[in-house]
């Protein structure tokens, strides 16, 4: 009888399993295969493994209810948490699948959902809110297969995308906001964009999309027939948007973990109420930090950086106190008084330092148990937020939202860094819809499910029909049918051909395009590289 011991194999790297058969070594290490790996004598054995160089030993907590255990005590086989030093998993994040295994400096996000028979995340890999792998059947060919998801080192997927069945996504790609990858192969170095469909029938026959390619904006692609005509060489201004996001996510890991083991009293943090490493009674726990009205952990992107025109971090940052967002939220027209047109908290101010925010809410009990308000936002009297949503103010300046708003389920409102979300008064927001900033949305406007809103400004009461997407700093003055795809002149190329539903340009908002604009030549690193994105025709 095998000795399952010797069989176990010693990795230092989570390498996704190679995307094509035969594929010719490379001077890459390989992540064992999953069934010898399994042989290991215990779960945590097998993580460990996997994981290897500075992730090596596992370091994971669990939430029950407000009582936390040692390390000692804890399941073999982490579900929520901490992830040693670099990774994190939210603690709302419900990972059902047989197989798990995630890399180092990765993160998985709020209210994601794997289901099935195995899920495997690279190095610098991140699942951000409100993404899902679900299992795939089709009744009429007698197919049926549990999801299966591996995703290389250094690729995002951005908020609301499903993958559905077998996919497999390679290094350093993007799948952008409510995309939908079915039964597909994505090559290294691809974006699969704005509410893109790539949607295999056969997971023993998945369709191919090739290295260094874009999936344009709205693309139907049900056959392998298809692919040509809906993707093009991914343009250099999207690599670096690509980028920009991996690294905020990588931050954004190490921040969490760091923010959970301060709320826990974890190592380097402690639990003794006389060390100076403790945070003190003041600190929140973690069902206070992760629950509905969540703490946003200090980044980088939040401090001085040399680049930005505000102060550098010292020593003096490293306080446990927690701050509420900047009020009233900085705008294009009213930027903060020394921020040099990105938006950035004034130099003065304690939100210019690594330092923790939490929201400020005028009608908490408005917002559901299960949704998650973040950080630097402010909610107004009577706003609503339903189940499931993600008002992730981790981005300086933040999220501000007027009275009486109506936000559905797993809506997820971000922005990126520098700059801002506005959301006037009486608007209704439906369910899976996702606002990205920088945005300027007006009073009474009412925005349908599924609908993307990525950098353009919406006039007063304009309604928005189901699955539209909006992307660039364009101004929506009259109201959009479901299903369009509206883009800043000069973009229509990254529209597919195969979207029918409907599209056209908008002109261009003079104060998103110069808020945009400013974030591009910023440039440095602070994550405003999707300005490059955006062209704009004289």
């Amino acid at each position: 009888m095998t000795n399952r011991k010797s069989t176990c194999i010693e990795s230092h790297s989570i390498r996704p399993l190679r995307a094509r058969k035969n594929t010719a070594p490379t001077n890459k290490t390989q992540l064992p295969d999953m069934e010898n790996l399994l042989h290991c004598s215990t779960r945590r054995n097998t993580l460990k493994l996997a994981l290897g160089g500075a992730a090596a030993t596992v370091a994971t907590l669990l939430m029950r209810g407000n009582s936390h255990t040692s390390i000692a005590q804890e399941p073999d086989f982490p579900r929520t948490g901490p992830i040693k030093y670099t990774s994190f998993i939210h603690p709302t994040a419900k990972i059902n699948t047989k197989k798990f295994l995630i890399g180092a400096q990765s993160l998985i996000e709020g209210f994601v959902t794997l289901e099935g028979q195995s899920a495997l995340l690279g190095h610098a890999s991140d699942l951000q809110d409100n993404d899902r792998l679900l299992n795939y059947a089709n009744a009429s060919r007698g197919l049926s297969h549990p999801g299966d998801l591996v995703i290389g080192d250094g690729s995002f997927t951005a908020h609301g995308v499903t993958f559905i069945g077998k996919v497999r996504i390679g290094d350093a790609c993007g799948t952008v906001i409510n995309a939908v990858v079915q039964n597909a192969r994505i090559g290294d170095a691809s974006i699969t964009g704005f509410t893109a469909q790539i949607l295999g029938e056969d997971p023993a026959n998945l369709i191919e999309i090739p290295e260094a390619s874009l999936v344009l904006f709205g693309a139907r692609i049900r056959s392998q027939a298809d692919v040509a005509a809906n993707i093009i060489p991914v343009p250099a201004a999207f690599s670096l948007f690509a980028s920009d996001v991996d690294q905020e996510n990588v931050l954004l890991a190490r921040a969490y973990n760091l923010l959970y083991r301060a709320a826990a009293r974890l190592t380097p943090f402690s639990a003794d109420e006389n060390s100076p490493g403790n945070p003190g009674s003041n600190f929140p726990d973690v069902a206070q930090a992760f629950g509905k009205l969540s703490v946003a952990p200090p980044t980088v992107d939040r401090r001085g950086t040399g680049v930005i025109p505000a102060r550098q971090a010292s020593l003096n940052d490293l306080s446990f106190e927690v701050f509420g967002p900047l009020s009233p939220l900085p705008s294009p027209s009213t930027p903060a008084p020394d921020a040099g047109g990105l938006n950035a908290p004034p130099s003065s101010s304690p939100e210019a330092g690594a330092r923790f925010l939490a929201p400020r809410v005028a009608s908490p009990e408005l917002v559901d148990n299960n949704a998650i308000v973040l950080g630097g936002v402010e909610l107004a009297e009577g706003v609503v937020v339903g189940r499931g949503s993600y008002l992730h103010g981790g981005d300086s300046p933040g999220i501000s939202v007027g009275r009486g708003t109506r936000i559905g389920q797993n809506t997820s409102v971000h922005e990126l860094t520098f700059t801002s979300v506005r959301i006037g008064s009486g608007v209704t927001i439906g369910n899976r819809v996702v606002l990205h900033g920088p945005l300027e949305i007006g009073n009474n406007v009412t925005v349908g499910d599924r609908a993307v809103l990525f950098g353009p400004r919406i006039a007063e009461g304009v309604t928005i029909g189901a699955g539209v997407l909006v992307f660039g700093p364009v101004e929506v003055t009259r109201d959009i049918p479901a299903g369009t795809i509206i883009v800043a002149p000069g973009n229509e190329t990254l529209i597919a051909p195969s979207h029918r539903t409907g599209w056209g340009a908008a002109q261009p908002s003079p104060l998103m395009l110069a808020e945009w604009q400013q974030a591009r030549e910023a440039g440095g690193g602070c994550g405003c590289g999707v300005g490059a994105m955006i062209h704009v025709s004289a």
